[in-house]
């Protein structure tokens, strides 16, 4: 949905470019002359790296000062950095998103809510969920253990090489529990004046489908209709059905 919006904002700035999954993620952006900025995950401050390694994925955290095999412990490394505690980097960054809006720019922003403070930008939110709250905490534990979110065309291989990491039943329990905690903060956290959507109502959909689902009813006046985004879903319901062990 992010790559989606992205893509229809960009082409309404003048670049019909598909793009790439390097050029998306690692975009820079002149701030004083755009008119348009996506900021994916820009809030979130680089809190944790992994590597592959003797079959078996690592973590560290803090730039490599608690190394830990992700098998042993995962449970209590993301319960410590995936806090909603403030910090200065947060402010920062806050403090910029500020800035662009004030300047009345078009700011598209995937921002998890629970890693920062309750969002008071007087804007339009869209809050993406799942229905299926295990499928969804199947889908986070293999995003943040493998570090893979989202895919490239032809990274099939690497998806099968990590499939394998898909949680224990007993592990998957243990997270639903507190996703269904952590769910009920977040929904206290919703701005009101924000549209939900679920992931099984869209991810089959073509791109400009997704558009209109979400009342952009224009992307004709800037794109065909058979415009498309250079990256794979990660962990669909496909996925993490097929992958999880008993």
């Amino acid at each position: 949905m992010y790559l989606v919006l992205d893509r229809y904002y960009r082409a309404k700035e003048g670049d019909n470019s598909k793009g790439s999954f390097e050029s998306i993620y690692e975009r820079q952006y002149d701030l004083d002359n755009c008119n348009y900025v996506g900021l994916n995950e820009y809030l979130v401050p680089e809190i944790i790296d992994t590597t592959f390694y003797n079959d078996a994925l690592w973590i560290w955290r803090n730039k490599g000062k608690a190394k830990e095999n992700v098998k042993n412990n995962l449970h209590e490394v993301m319960y410590t950095t995936m806090s909603h505690k403030d910090c200065s980097e947060k402010q920062s960054r806050r403090k910029i998103i500020d800035d662009l809006i004030k300047n009345q720019r078009n700011v598209l922003l995937k921002y998890p809510l629970l890693t920062n403070p309750k969002p008071q930008w007087d804007v339009d939110y869209i809050s993406c969920e799942r229905k299926d709250i295990e499928k969804q905490t199947t889908s986070l534990y293999l995003s943040m253990t493998t570090g893979y979110y989202h895919f490239k065309p032809g990274d099939e291989k690497i998806i099968k090489r990590y499939k394998k990491f898909a949680p224990q039943q007993k592990v998957l329990d243990r997270w639903i529990t507190d996703m269904k905690m952590s769910w009920k903060f977040y929904q206290m956290m919703k701005p009101k004046k924000c549209q939900t959507v679920y992931m099984e109502d869209f991810e089959d959909l073509k791109p400009f489908e997704v558009l209109e689902m979400l009342g952009m009813t224009d992307w004709g006046n800037y794109l065909n209709k058979d415009f498309n985004v250079p990256i794979r879903k990660a962990w669909h319901s496909e996925d993490t059905t097929i992958t999880k062990r008993s």
